[in-house]
């Protein structure tokens, strides 16, 4: 696994439950979203939650990045509303213990590894690259693969160790450790990864069949082939990056950590207070949204500098490949080749997305008129749970009957999914404790080695929105499994692709839940989150991505990130997207929103709405293939780590991504439970 260290290290414990790949790819990737939004990598991000509204705010202390991109969809994790107890999960199949000898051993053989590799590299000429040993590149890639793995399955396990105790001291420095390996190991296979990427196409294809499980990474890493800059250069920005770029997604980290906010007179940390914003009592929500918004005007220019640097830091780097190239290397060409996915189907959803501005400001005004707020709808409710209407009942199941509710429905799609599930829980691959020190929200990570998936869950307490939660993760989960057998180089899926099995699993298990609904009441509570991800996908992720061009724009023009051009550029975003569907904006949202503070990628934005999409989209092919469709959608699950995404639905579905009319045909599927939501509304309230 060769390739830019920016894909796999960075990567090692991301949410998403992507592995690590090989020669064509790079160290880093193996950072801590996702994933998930659904990966296994290694240093800054964690990722994947079903909706991106329920991000709390908080990051977890987490691999590298200390802090867990949750997956978008999950709330932050509202502390337990009842006596039910999530169950623990058991990690010591990896390793005893942070620190245990097994735990050591892996570390020290890759640091031994790191040597073998540096030498090995150290009579790579890039002046010489008709004559380069294919060999020695084959034998580099074996050595740097087995490295990777060892590595991103110690970060898995310091992260693990983080989530269920964000104050463990000994996993934080051996999180460390592995982020000073995964650099020194980027620095060591640089030179091969290079030469891969910039020799004659004769050499790469020579190492293509002597590795054919890597022609996708390789030849996708080639598409970077003018812009990659000399070796020196290169080292240079993965060792400054270190204490330089990262640096400042920990700071954000670290403030969001211990910052502590002032709710309706009572002192709680912002992980307590984010929790809050689910809470059913609008006071209670307005005083939470109020308090850590406040929380983070005290650090508004940490939260600006950290945003001015990481986007000062890209825009600098994309000028020097930019040079190197003779072209304009855009701020978006790294985040679209990150997902395998052209600029055409970018513009092509956001053109579908922008249409439906109105479904989505119609969903959150029926919201408004549920919760009693019409005319006084704030972002502080955003996250709020569905009324409980006259003679409806509450889901609350324990952990157990939870589990039971995703094994039945997912069942329907086939036998052998749902015994994955049932799986997961006799393994004991799944957390779902709460504790005062636990990351909040909701992730699925991987162990390298073994290939077994991990879901963590902060506080499982029963509801709808955690049983709906636990089948989002157990989908990243599934897609991870049905990989498992396969080459490691064609495993690791790009974060749009990650929510294909997640948001089908959620999907599945949110109509069959209708489907059993016995009164309007109930119903309504189901379809309460549909409207909720129709809000979050539709109006909110789009708005971060507005934002998110204006501040790279502007960062590239030579301007200054100051707290109030980043309030005025937010501000600008979210009047666009929620219109007069919300009486006020939430101009603090830059601050935060740990997703504009992730170093690793860029743009940790659009990737979801073309998740949510797409993924509704699949789903609407089950009934159309009936018998087949399970063995097709497996298929697709399979083909995500080694196609782009256009090949991926031009293969499995026969469309093309380019096109709106694609994206138009989620927007029905999304125009029809609004639809339902809209009639239970009037029904009822």
């Amino acid at each position: 696994m060769l390739a830019t260290r920016a894909q796999i290290i960075a990567m090692a414990v991301t949410v998403a439950c992507v592995a690590p790949r090989a020669l064509g790819f790079s160290v880093s990737s193996l950072a801590p979203v996702r994933g998930l939004s659904s990966t296994s990598r290694l240093s800054s991000l964690a990722k994947y939650k079903s909706n991106p509204l329920r991000l709390s705010t908080v990051q977890a202390a987490k691999a590298g990045r200390a802090t867990l991109p949750l997956r978008p969809c999950m709330t932050a994790a509202a502390e337990p509303m009842t006596d039910i107890v999530g169950p623990a999960w058991d990690n010591s199949a990896e390793y005893e213990a942070i620190g245990s000898d097994a735990f050591n051993a892996d570390l020290q053989k890759v640091e031994e590894m790191t040597a073998s590799i540096k030498k090995a590299c150290s009579s790579i000429s890039l002046d010489a690259l008709d004559d380069i040993s294919v060999e020695l590149l084959v034998s580099v890639s074996k050595e740097l693969n087995e490295a990777i793995i060892l590595l991103a399955n110690a970060a898995t396990f310091c992260s693990c160790e983080l989530s269920v105790d964000g104050t463990n001291d000994a996993a934080k420095g051996e999180m460390a450790r592995v982020r000073a390996l995964s650099s020194s190991l980027t620095q060591a296979s640089q030179p091969a990864a290079l030469a891969l990427r910039l020799c004659p196409d004769s050499v790469a294809e020579a190492y293509i069949k002597e590795v054919p499980s890597e022609r996708f990474s390789v030849e996708h890493s080639r598409k970077l082939k003018d812009q990659t800059l000399s070796l020196p250069e290169e080292n240079l920005i993965t060792a400054l990056s270190v204490d330089g770029l990262s640096s400042w997604n920990q700071l954000h980290s670290s403030i969001a950590a211990t910052m502590e906010c002032d709710v309706g007179g009572e002192k709680m940390g912002v992980a307590k207070a984010a929790a809050l914003l689910a809470d059913p009592d609008a006071e209670t929500r307005e005083n939470a949204w109020k308090g850590i918004n406040q929380a983070w005007t005290t650090h508004q220019e940490a939260a600006a500098a950290s945003l001015n640097s990481i986007t000062g830091w890209r825009a600098e780097t994309n000028k020097r490949r930019s040079e190197k190239a003779g072209r304009k290397v855009h701020y978006l060409d790294s985040a679209l080749h990150s997902n395998r996915m052209t600029k055409k189907s970018l513009d092509a959803m956001m053109l579908a997305v922008d249409e439906a501005r109105p479904l989505a400001q119609r969903a959150l005004k029926l919201q408004a008129k549920a919760l009693g707020l019409e005319g006084k709808m704030t972002p502080a409710h955003l996250m709020a749970p569905p009324p409980t209407a006259p003679g409806g009942k509450t889901l609350s199941v324990d952990f157990d009957a939870g589990i039971k509710m995703v094994s039945d429905a997912v069942s329907s799609v086939n036998p052998d999914v749902g015994a994955f599930v049932n799986k997961m829980q006799a393994e004991r691959w799944i957390d779902g404790r709460a504790g005062e020190k636990r990351s909040p929200g909701a992730y699925c990570t991987k162990f390298a080695k073994s290939r077994n998936p991990r879901v963590y869950m902060s506080a499982y307490s029963g509801t709808f929105q955690h049983v709906s939660t636990l089948a989002h993760e157990l989908g990243h989960a599934y897609h991870n499994w049905v990989m498992r057998d396969m080459e490691r180089a064609e495993t690791s899926y790009p974060m749009n692709l990650a929510e294909t099995a997640s948001i089908f699993f959620e999907t599945v298990v949110g109509d069959t839940l209708i489907d059993l609904s016995e009164t309007d009441a109930e119903r309504l509570q189901y379809r309460w989150y549909d409207a909720e991800s129709a809000v979050a996908f539709l109006s909110n992720i789009p708005a971060r991505y507005d934002f998110d061009c204006a501040v790279h724009e502007a960062r590239e023009g030579g301007k200054t990130l100051t707290p109030s051009f980043l309030k005025e550029e937010m501000s600008k975003a979210w009047t666009k997207w929620y219109g007069d569907a919300l009486t006020e904006v939430d101009d603090m949202f830059w601050a935060s929103k740990l997703h504009f503070h992730i170093s690793g990628l860029s743009f940790y934005n659009f990737p979801y709405t073309f998740g949510y999409m797409f993924a509704l989209g699949v789903y609407a092919q089950q009934e159309a293939k009936g018998e087949d469709f399970y063995d097709a959608y497996v298929a697709l699950l399979r083909d995500t780590g080694r196609m782009t995404a256009e090949e991926v639905v031009d293969k499995h579905l026969g469309c093309s991504l380019e096109d709106p009319d694609f994206w138009r045909g989620s927007i029905r599927i999304i125009e029809k439970k609004i639809d339902d939501f809209e009639e239970l509304v009037n029904k009822i309230h």
